[in-house]
């Protein structure tokens, strides 16, 4: 009976990390699948003289996207991710309505918890314009998307610590329009 009993809380152990694993690999999932959809679109913290597509540094980063919503549909939002308050450990996910949005609907800059017991999360941006092949910790060019981001997150829960790595290619950072004189 005690041998049945200590293989029993070992499976269990190993479940539970199993699933908390998996918690931080959909998260990761989930960033790299938002993230890979953004748009070569202003942010609308951007001027006419600083025209930002995509503001990024390594804890926080921030671009326009298209998202799911229901079935079959899909609504274009400003998408910013980061960790709650120096407070807190959760990932959060704001979005704001960027077109057809009515004031009055309950939609209006929804934030979303992502994963909470975070303990860092890093992102790194790709410039791939000519000649320039680097990682770097913060994005603000004008004008452009960076080529890819890639990042890691890091959980502990029940005194482990679980990380996933995500890397995220911009679908549309070769298309976008360039500047004009």
């Amino acid at each position: 009976m005690i041998v049945f009993l200590g293989q029993a809380r070992t499976m269990m152990r190993i479940e539970k990390a199993t699933e908390m694993q998996m918690e931080v690999d959909a998260a990761s999932r989930f960033l790299e699948t938002a993230i890979s959809r953004a748009e070569p679109l202003p942010l609308s913290k951007s001027s006419p003289e600083n025209v930002i597509y995509l503001s990024g540094e390594p804890g926080r980063i921030e671009f326009n996207g298209v998202q799911a919503i229901g079935f079959r549909s899909s609504v274009l939002r400003e998408i910013t991710v980061s960790l709650g308050s120096e407070a807190e450990d959760i990932l959060t996910i704001v979005q704001k309505p960027r077109r057809g949005s009515d004031s009055s609907r309950s939609t209006e800059n929804q934030s979303v918890r992502l994963i909470a017991g975070v303990t860092a999360i890093k992102f790194e941006y790709l410039d791939g314009s000519p000649g320039a092949s680097l990682w770097s910790n913060t994005w603000s060019a004008q004008r452009r998307l960076p080529a890819a981001v890639r990042f890691t997150i890091s959980v502990d829960r029940d005194g482990a610590t679980y990380s996933s790595a995500g890397f995220a290619r911009l679908e549309l950072a070769d298309t976008q329009a360039k500047p004009t004189n």
